[in-house]
């Protein structure tokens, strides 16, 4: 068993009683306690019962269910220690064996009966049989701890398994007397106790051999698993004879590969990264626990060793009567599958991550499952099974093109049903939501069944489902702001106003984080706001957030981070223009710190490369660096550190400042008084580039307005004057301690390296901007110390998915890794695919970036948003032109077809699928793409030669003169209808509609010409 910090939990095996227990590995003591309210994520109320201290270093645990008040306990000599934990007497009694071993596991049944398993010896059993009824007379009230003369016996009634390593044990509770064992590096046995011949009732060859777990909802079926593999094997115990097995299971032996005796088999049960080391420990198991739920059958939790915990729901599959045949096992399979905690893999979140759990009884199958967990800083807590009743009503709200909320009907409107179907539909979505808030244990339990029937006959129409109460009332936030920026800015202003400020000073991507995650549970907004929140990259996309780098750091304006990103992109795309970043034979456009300083051109090197041209030595990449430094008129390099690189720090250094004003030209005269963080920023950035005159002059300057910098000013031309960092300068800083700010990292910045002259603090000084911090890293660490650091910050904006690691690795292969943690954060896939399209597949050959572009096209076509779909398909097509030629397909020409006649849109089902008694007879507004209209059928009336007038129908065969001559609209509708009717009765007319020759809804002859939408012929093939 692993040793998992800080302890373990379970809860009662008895369905009688309400509580839980806590084994603490730490402290060596063991607590009872009991819940007493709410059972839900974050609002866990419960009370300790009683404790048990000095229990002894232990490797397997059990609760009995006949007893409370018993909790078995093997050791690493084999002595089995039964305490008592509910009275606080600390009384135990110990089962000693003669030879000593490790004990590997332990188990009660309901009949009074505990087994022990034990690690291999040659000479003896290795699975004893305890009879321990005799402990039922504990449940007497006035017996306190474990009295002497309790009489449990001295020997086992029972040995099984000899020279054998049984590694875990379970009980069948439908039959006390069946026990399945794992035996290491053999299989599972069935073991019957009423049989004296202790031969196995059933065995199952496998690897898969602890964690045993039986489904005691439906007691057929247990699993289990292996300690260096994440898979999962679920058994069945009727697989007794091969002769008496159905022909589909006997199908899955022979076709799928399944072992006798399996139901389902999870080869991937939980997630393993194979570039984590603990993952990987052959120490430990991968999976650390099995559990299956009381209340649901096939309800199985898996628990891995980096926290990850996975909820699999399983059925059996479907079987024809006729094929069943009686005592046959029968095969499961996963009908969906649950992440209870989806942030496990959060690098901080470690000490939130789950070291133990169990399934909660409930009183009610009503009641959503949930299980308690236990975190490793000690923390209990509840987490609820995501509820497919609560999702289905939702999946029948109608998406309304082009999409919810902008045709005056409510954002979450919901499907109206008959009164009978009603019931049906909602009736358990009503039932969740009128147990959400309420207790489930203590004296205040909630009376489900009470609940559920109140809810039901208050009637369904009474509940609002999708939007709360008064939101058509609540004032909109954001309604007066024009763009999506000043939206998203209103939005979370108000949700730090309720929230209120925090103290302390944050690194960049912690207060990045904080920004973006302050909108995610405010309550009682209005329908406009909730529409903001939930369709941001749609806003931005009609915005015009696409290619346009100055354009965008407008439209992302509420996102300083991704703003300065932007920024970044279009400063190096005013440096590769005109091949300013290309000297023969390198192309380094589009890169950053770390792939300059490293040399590294990525996964398609001979698209950076002039043609037949080789990589070129270190001595060549100065030697091109210099020539495109002096390109853009780079200035040298002039740090004080010796370096073998110049040439490549002052290209890092330019990269550093991409898309960054030049801070010397500043003006510090304004009609508005600026902040003093802005003043510390300036002469932080002129002290960075060794200008420490020009940082003095800045806070000077500012003093005048802020006295307090008065003092620093100071103490940085003191520094000036002795040449850099001297004693009496950290005298004088320690005077006044409070200068260095808890709020301002630039000013935390300046008094760091007037306190201690080390740059490498200011390198590694997380509250300040990567770019800032790269500067400093570039200009003042050595070549070792720097490629270290680079390596080291890459890694980490890899591991957190920071945006700001663009500096560092640009727009290359490293800055997808990153992108793909970005994405799995905040789901921003479309900032993602607007990135990597600079320069995928281009210079980038990685298939996530073409999965976020599928996924950002798949996105704006679920919003029939056309339009906006093609103009990125040309642009990025555009974009990707290497030497001339574009490394992306071309997209096809978008089209729309529409009736000249009766204006109707004409989508391709309506063609496949025509029938006169469904065809329509009054015009759609709807649309089936990217409409385009002929400009000669909106000027003349007549686009075809061989077609008539629109407005002067042509007569039919019995038709009158009367109808010919028709001008008033009136006459010309009845005449249309008439012209319908005579249409509908005709077979080669369908057949002409079929092939799409006909308009399917007024039956006229279609113009033989399409008029295309205005797109690049040089990037749309036909």
């Amino acid at each position: 068993m692993d040793r998992q910090e800080p302890g373990l939990i379970k809860w009662s095996p008895n369905a009688a009683h309400d509580s839980f227990l806590h084994i603490s590995l730490q402290e060596r003591v063991v607590q009872l306690y009991e819940p007493t309210g709410l059972a839900q994520r974050g609002r866990f109320e419960y009370r300790k019962l009683a404790k048990h201290n000095d229990l002894p270093p232990l490797t397997a645990y059990d609760w009995s269910p006949t007893v409370p008040g018993i909790v078995a306990v093997g050791t690493q000599t084999g002595v089995v220690n039964l305490l008592r934990i509910d009275d606080n007497s600390n009384g135990y009694q110990e089962l000693a064996l003669k030879i000593s071993r490790t004990c590997q596991a332990v188990a009660f049944n309901t009949g009074g009966k505990l087994a022990v398993a034990l690690d291999r010896v040659r000479s003896d059993h290795c699975l004893y049989i305890w009879d321990v009824s005799r402990l039922s007379s504990l449940n007497d009230a006035h017996i306190v701890g474990l009295p002497p003369d309790l009489g449990l016996p001295l020997d086992p009634v029972d040995r099984l398994e000899h020279n054998a390593s049984v590694s875990s044990i379970r009980f069948f509770e439908d039959n006390p007397n069946v026990l399945v064992a794992g035996i290491k590096g053999q299989g599972l046995r069935i073991h019957d106790l009423r049989d004296h011949a202790h031969s196995s009732v059933a065995y199952f060859q496998t690897k898969c051999c602890n964690n045993l777990a039986i489904d005691y909802a439906d007691q057929n079926y247990f699993a289990s698993s292996a300690l260096d593999q994440p898979g999962v094997m679920i058994w069945d115990r009727r697989a007794l004879n091969r002769h008496t097995v159905s022909s589909s299971y006997a199908e899955a032996l022979d076709r799928d590969g399944l072992c006798w005796g399996g139901a389902l088999r999870l080869d991937r049960a939980v997630h393993v990264d194979p570039n984590d080391p603990a993952a990987l420990d052959a120490k430990s198991s991968m999976i650390r626990s099995l559990r299956f739920c009381r209340d649901h059958p096939g309800m199985l939790a898996v628990l891995s060793q980096t926290g990850q915990l996975r909820v699999f729901s399983a059925r059996h599959e479907h079987l024809d009567p006729d094929a069943r045949v009686a005592s046959s096992p029968e095969l499961l399979e996963v009908r969906r599958s649950y992440e209870m905690d989806p942030l496990y893999a959060e690098p901080g979140r470690k000490s939130e991550r789950i070291v133990s759990f169990d399934w909660i009884t409930m009183s009610s199958p009503v009641l959503k499952p949930r299980v308690l967990v236990l975190r490793a800083n000690g923390t209990f807590d509840v987490l609820e099974k995501p509820s497919f009743t609560s999702e289905y009503p939702f999946k029948l709200v109608p998406w309304q093109p082009p999409y919810r909320g902008l045709d005056g009907t409510d954002y979450q409107e919901l499907m109206e049903f008959e009164p009978s179907q009603e019931e049906r539909i909602f009736a358990p979505f009503l039932t969740e939501q009128a147990l959400t808030d309420v207790p489930l244990f203590g004296p205040n339990k909630a009376s489900v069944r009470t609940l559920v029937e109140k809810t039901l006959a208050d009637g369904l129409s009474q509940h609002t489902l999708a939007v709360s109460g008064g939101s058509d009332q609540r004032t909109s936030v954001s309604k007066e702001a024009p763009t999506v920026a000043d939206k998203l800015k209103a939005l979370r202003k108000a949700a730090k106003n309720s929230e209120g400020n925090s103290e302390g000073l944050l690194s960049q991507l912690e207060r990045r984080e904080s920004l973006l995650s302050c909108t995610r549970d405010m309550t009682g907004l209005s329908s406009q706001d909730r529409y903001v929140l939930d369709h941001v990259m749609l806003l931005r996309a009609q915005e015009g957030y696409r290619f346009d780098p100055i354009k965008n750091q407008g439209i992302v304006a509420d996102d300083p981070w991704l703003k300065d990103a932007w920024a970044w992109v279009a400063g190096a795309e005013a440096a590769a223009f005109d091949d300013g970043m290309v000297a023969f034979p390198l192309d380094v456009g589009y890169m950053g710190v770390h792939t300059i300083w490293n040399n590294d051109l990525g996964s398609r090197p001979e698209m950076r490369l002039a043609e037949d041209a080789e990589l070129p030595d270190e001595a060549g990449w100065e030697r091109c660096l210099n020539t495109i430094n002096k390109q853009l008129r780079i200035p040298k390099f002039d740090g004080q550190v010796k370096t073998r690189r110049p040439h490549h720090r002052a290209m890092c250094l330019a990269i550093c400042g991409f898309g960054r004003s030049d801070t010397e030209d500043m003006e510090f005269s304004s009609p508005s008084k600026r902040e003093s963080t802005w003043y510390t920023m300036v002469a932080a950035q002129a002290l960075f580039r060794g200008d420490t005159k020009g940082a003095v002059q800045v806070l000077k300057k500012a003093s005048t307005e802020y006295p307090e910098l008065l003092f620093v000013s100071l103490a940085l031309q003191l520094m000036g004057k002795n040449g850099g960092h001297d004693g009496e300068t950290n005298v004088a800083l320690d005077f006044d301690e409070k200068v260095a700010s808890r709020t301002d990292p630039y000013l935390r910045a300046i008094s760091a390296i007037i306190a201690t002259g080390d740059w490498a603090v200011i390198a590694n000084q997380r509250s300040l901007p990567l770019r800032d911090r790269c500067f400093v890293a570039v200009r003042n660490l050595d070549d070792d110390a720097l490629t270290a650091w680079l390596d080291r910050e890459v890694s980490l904006a890899i591991e957190t998915g920071d945006i700001e690691g663009i500096v560092l690795t640009g727009i290359t292969d490293r800055l997808v890794d990153i992108l793909a943690r970005y994405v799995h954060k905040f789901n921003d896939f479309q900032t993602a695919t607007l990135l990597l399209s600079i320069c995928a597949p281009r210079f980038i050959d990685d298939i996530r970036a073409t999965a976020f572009r599928n996924a950002y096209r798949n996105y704006l076509q679920r919003h029939r948003a056309f339009f906006l779909r093609a103009k990125f398909d040309v642009e990025s097509t555009k974009r990707s032109k290497h030497r001339g030629v574009p490394t992306l397909r071309p997209a096809a020409r978008q089209i729309g077809l529409r009736c000249v006649y009766c204006d109707v849109a004409i989508k391709q089902e309506q063609l496949a699928n025509t029938s006169v008694s469904t065809l329509p007879f009054r015009a759609s507004t709807g649309s089936s793409g990217i409409t385009a209209t002929n400009p000669a059928t909106q000027n003349s009336p007549n686009p075809s030669g061989s077609l008539s007038n629109p407005a002067t129908p042509r007569l039919l065969p019995g038709g009158s003169a009367a109808a010919s001559r028709a001008g008033t609209p009136s006459s010309r509708s009845e005449f249309r209808y008439h012209q319908q009717q005579q249409a509908a009765g005709s077979a080669y007319t369908d057949k002409l509609v079929s092939a799409g020759i006909s308009c399917p809804n007024c039956k006229q002859h279609l113009p033989r010409y399409l008029d295309m939408i205005n797109v690049d012929e040089a990037t749309c093939s036909v």
